[in-house]
């Protein structure tokens, strides 16, 4: 396993561009507006360094529609990051190539991958990457695929934040993965 640092988790939750009509997204790409991103302590629960990376994107707008689901406005992402740059947070502040990653689901996974393709860069994965969604949906033997809120409730916890804001549900999804391993 060489340097890998095996006792924390880095927990990744992306907002993109989102618009109401599916006809809509079929010609305007998707592209990430906000990393949200955290550590886990694995053997504490502790969580740090909790961050919403505002990225600018390429090509598409940020729609009423997606302003309304993650507060992000366009105006903030004018002042954000290049992807490229945000890729570059995540693997010197956070040493992503290092750490196990996590999400809530496999969209973060797929949706990073295909970005970093896009801007040919090579994915900041550590080669174990966590489904967050499925270890809750094993421990809560739920039996079915569970939202982030559902999860939260179900453990009994409170959702801290605003939903689908990056860095709120980053945290949150920490929350649930300390809930599956402690």
């Amino acid at each position: 396993m060489g340097n890998w640092n095996l006792k924390e988790v880095i927990v990744i939750d992306l907002e993109s561009t989102c618009w109401p009509a599916p006809q809509e997204q079929d010609v305007i790409t998707s592209e990430i507006i906000e990393i949200g991103v955290c550590v886990l302590d694995a053997l504490t629960g502790e969580i740090r360094k909790p961050q919403g990376i505002i990225v600018k994107p390429r090509h598409s707008k940020i729609s009423p529609f997606c302003t309304e689901l993650t507060s992000i406005t366009q105006e903030m992402v004018d002042e954000g990051v290049s992807f490229e740059k945000a890729i570059k947070m995540l693997r010197m502040e956070y040493g992503t190539t290092k750490r196990m990653m996590g999400g809530y689901g496999n969209y973060d996974q797929k949706m990073l991958a295909t970005e970093c393709d896009r801007h040919g860069i090579k994915p900041p994965f550590h080669p174990t990457y966590l489904n967050i969604s499925a270890m809750a949906t094993l421990k809560l033997k739920a039996g079915k695929k569970l939202g982030l809120k559902n999860s939260v409730d179900l453990f009994g916890l409170q959702f801290e934040g605003r939903q689908h804001r990056g860095v709120d549900d980053a945290v949150m999804a920490s929350k649930v993965l300390w809930e599956c391993i402690k």
